[in-house]
């Protein structure tokens, strides 16, 4: 029945045709006879769940991880002999998208970028390839959720948290930045949690040449997300509008609401052009001016009122984290040192949850 509804799905089989064969009992052999399909590819569709899911010859095709507007990835483990014994990620272009060369050549460009790009805080791609009609490319497997899931599961995540998350997006930015490119799509649906190494950016689907003369999309993004600059489809864009992305995830993740919101791309687009970011949610829930300056600062209608490269980002916020620190620590060890009643001291204790610091390994 499954295998039936994708192929309806996909327009392999026509919807009655379907139903026909369903109640059949014999589905692939009533296509046959009826002429639809032959023996050997109603294998395949068997094989490959309707064309859904590869079957390669060298990887061994897991669990469904995800899946977007270009591609599905999966889990999977390299049968090669000498390949590392560790889980991999096939991201797989979408069969309909395969047959388009500009898709497929964005598709290998976001591959080629992810292996040349070497970062504890990006994902890294491991080999691209096309096997039949499939292009594919492996990457590392980065265990962990997504912060899109983390924020409709769990919520908005702590003014602390959120502000490490971005530090560590900002110093996979600069390295991108340092080899003069855009990742144009920075959002909480772009970056996995990791409990090993924080936080890692992943997609360079629509990464560019910073102020790229070509007559490519530049719009292409998230409206929630993109830079005035990017919404206008200004063919000048460089790593600040990266920058204000950031900023506006730094929001999503401190607030639990986007900082601007419509009823069609196009009011957002404006909104994104023509309205300040307003100051009302964060008053409200009580989030520190720093954390609003550093928005104000990140998400400012002009570029050149905004940081200027990931590193001033990462310097100001890093001085601003190492004073939380630092007097946190101060009053835990006011705490330590009042005297208890009734028995020895105990360490002021901390929620848990996959964002516990005393759980968390220090990665700087």
């Amino acid at each position: 029945m499954k295998l039936l509804a994708i192929l309806v799905h996909r327009g392999l089989v026509p919807a009655e045709l379907a139903r026909e064969a369903m109640l059949s009992g014999a589905a692939g052999s009533f296509l046959v006879k009826r002429g639809h399909c032959t023996a050997q590819q109603w294998e395949q569709w068997s094989r490959n769940e309707g064309g859904t899911r590869p079957v390669l010859s060298r990887y061994e095709v897991g669990e469904l991880l995800g899946e977007g507007g270009v591609g599905r990835v999966f889990a999977a483990k390299d049968r090669a002999k000498d390949a590392p014994n560790t889980p991999i990620a096939l991201k797989v272009l979408r069969p309909e998208l395969a047959k388009d060369p500009a898709q497929a050549e964005r598709f290998v460009k976001e591959a080629r970028l992810l292996m040349d790009l070497a970062h504890p805080h990006l994902v890294k791609g491991l080999r691209v390839a096309k096997e039949g009609e499939t292009i594919f490319f492996a990457m590392e497997q980065v265990p962990g959720r997504c912060l899109q899931d983390v924020l409709a599961e769990e919520g908005r995540l702590d003014e602390e948290t959120a502000l490490e998350i971005t530090v560590e997006v900002a110093s996979a930015l600069d390295v991108m930045h340092e080899r003069g490119l855009v990742h144009r799509d920075v959002k909480p649906g772009n970056i996995l949690w990791s409990e090993e190494r924080g936080a890692v950016l992943i997609d360079l689907g629509f990464a560019m040449a910073q102020n790229d003369q070509g007559t490519g999309e530049t719009t292409a993004g998230t409206v929630h997300y993109i830079a005035p600059e990017q919404a206008r489809g200004s063919h000048q864009l460089d790593v600040r509008a990266d920058i204000y992305a950031l900023g506006a995830t730094l929001y999503h993740l401190t607030t639990g609401s986007l900082p601007f919101e419509g009823k069609t791309s196009e009011e957002v687009l404006a909104k994104q052009v023509l309205e300040s970011l307003s100051g009302e949610r964060i008053r409200a829930l009580h989030l520190s001016p720093q954390l609003h300056y550093f928005l104000e600062k990140m998400m400012a209608k002009d570029p050149e009122m905004r940081f200027q490269d990931p590193k001033q980002l990462q310097r100001e916020v890093e001085a601003f984290l190492q004073q939380v620190r630092h007097q946190r620590e101060l009053e835990e060890q006011q705490q330590r040192d009042k005297p208890k009643l009734g028995g020895a001291r105990s360490p002021l204790g901390r929620s848990g949850g996959m964002f516990d610091r005393r759980s968390r390994r220090r990665r700087r």
